[in-house]
């Protein structure tokens, strides 16, 4: 499994549309971007940079979880 370097971040809103809501982190380059039910911006920074998991913004939420793209599954 790759190394998750960055946990945190206190952006507020996608790099590349300005959503403000479900906002996912990688953890490879500290990248904040909106999810799928808006623009799909993780996705498309997953394809361009091959960065591989995300995790939901803000962290420590009860619902939190950890995705990989590359097995398209969550991590346990």
């Amino acid at each position: 499994m790759p190394e998750m370097k960055i946990t945190s971040s206190d952006a507020k809103k996608c790099e590349k549309c300005e959503i403000s809501t479900n906002l996912r982190l990688c953890t490879s380059c500290g990248g904040v971007f909106c999810c799928q039910s808006h623009n799909a911006h993780n996705e498309e920074h997953f394809k361009e940079t091959n960065h591989p998991i995300i995790i939901p913004l803000p962290t420590g939420t009860p619902l939190f979880w950890t995705w990989c793209w590359v097995d398209n599954a969550y991590l346990e």
